[in-house]
């Protein structure tokens, strides 16, 4: 028996309605592409951020000190800022706390040995959500040549382009703790404390077009 040969034929109108039917999906892909886009990339501000420290003074009060050299970058997805990731880098010889012997203690052997590790690295691993304006950035933290699992609990203070140059900025509030015996830091451990508090305030711009 003859096998019969069944064609179909689109109508003229069939086909301008596939036509339109292929320009929507083209049309939802490039949007989807551009919601999964790169996150932005960002410059650390160093005339606007700050990294502070205070520790236990035998007892008696909490000893606050600083440090003034930092750099690193961000990569800032607004839309999933659990996309993001955050790199920062302090020169331990920057420690201060306002008084010029204690500072150069600090920089010794005993405690920072700022001329065999110049600086403590931090970079993040992976944020997590804890509410509307809230993460916990985890990631590591190198420092005295040992490195180690880190969260900072973050606040997003605010993204958006500033009013000085129009620049856009996103700027976070931090705190953490940390053991200094866990980097190998045990110097005049328990009279120095040995818990670490943590704060950060920085502040992040888009780098200008050259």
């Amino acid at each position: 028996m003859q096998e019969a040969l069944v064609c179909f034929q689109l109508q003229p109108e069939e086909t301008k309605n596939m036509k339109v039917v292929t320009l929507v999906i083209s049309l939802l892909a490039s949007v989807a592409s551009t919601a999964i886009a790169a996150p932005q990339e960002y410059a650390l501000s160093k005339d606007h951020t700050d990294v502070s420290f205070r520790i236990s003074h035998a007892g008696y009060t909490m000893k606050h000190g600083w440090f003034g050299d930092i750099s690193g970058s961000l990569k800032l997805d607004e839309a999933r800022l659990e996309a993001s990731s955050v790199d920062i880098t302090v020169a331990t010889n920057s420690v201060a706390t306002n008084h010029a012997k204690r500072d150069k203690d600090l920089q010794s052997p005993s405690f920072l040995d700022a001329v065999q590790f110049p600086t403590m690295h931090f970079v993040s691993t992976h944020v997590v959500r804890m509410g509307d304006n809230k993460l916990d950035v985890t990631g590591t933290l190198t420092l005295h040549g040992v490195t180690r699992p880190l969260t900072l609990h973050v606040i997003t203070n605010k993204i958006g382009p500033s009013p000085f140059g129009k620049v856009q900025t996103a700027g976070f509030s931090a705190t953490a703790t940390l053991k200094r015996s866990d980097y190998g830091m045990n110097t005049m451990i328990p009279m120095i404390g040995d818990e670490v508090a943590i704060e950060i305030d920085a502040e992040f711009g888009v780098p200008k077009a050259p």
